[in-house]
């Protein structure tokens, strides 16, 4: 089976895919959480709706904020650095065979060997075929028919 897609990752859809997969990750969630916690609790404690002999509202507040703040950090730097290589949200063709994965973007051209692509994730709209532990290649599941999209997954070993 041989077909191929041609898909644009835009600035909003990965800003999306990037806070959903921190979010299903545990320790964002308790963080926010606790993030959330310890700002409410020095607030209260500033307007003296509660009173903690021993408690330091400032070191909580800073703490809480950075906390619930972190993940939206992750994301700026991950965006910044999404932008500063043009060819990630530029139109990408990917094209899929039997053996291989091959991608054609504006200035370069790779192919991926199947046993080459590690794992996969579906996050949002998206199928993410990772080649590396951090990187990999958006690819658009509403340009696929079930069809194309079982090839693909069936294609990668777990």
């Amino acid at each position: 089976m041989d077909f191929s897609i041609t898909s644009k990752l835009d600035k909003g859809d990965y800003i999306k895919v990037m806070f959903i997969g921190l979010y299903k990750k545990p320790y964002y969630i308790m963080a926010t959480i606790l993030g959330l916690c310890l700002l409410i609790i020095s607030i209260l404690n500033y307007l003296n709706a509660i009173s903690f002999e021993v408690y330091s509202p400032f070191t909580d507040a800073v703490l809480g904020l950075f906390l619930l703040l972190s993940p939206s950090i992750i994301v700026f730097f991950a965006v910044s650095q999404a932008k500063s290589n043009p060819s990630l949200l530029n139109d990408m063709t990917y094209t899929f065979n039997e053996e291989s994965m091959a991608v054609n973007g504006l200035t370069f051209k790779s192919e991926f060997l199947w046993e080459h692509i590690i794992k996969q994730k579906e996050i949002g709209k998206f199928l993410i075929l990772y080649h590396t532990q951090k990187f990999g290649n958006f690819i658009d599941k509403s340009k696929l028919t079930s069809e194309e999209l079982l090839f693909i997954k069936s294609k990668i070993k777990k």
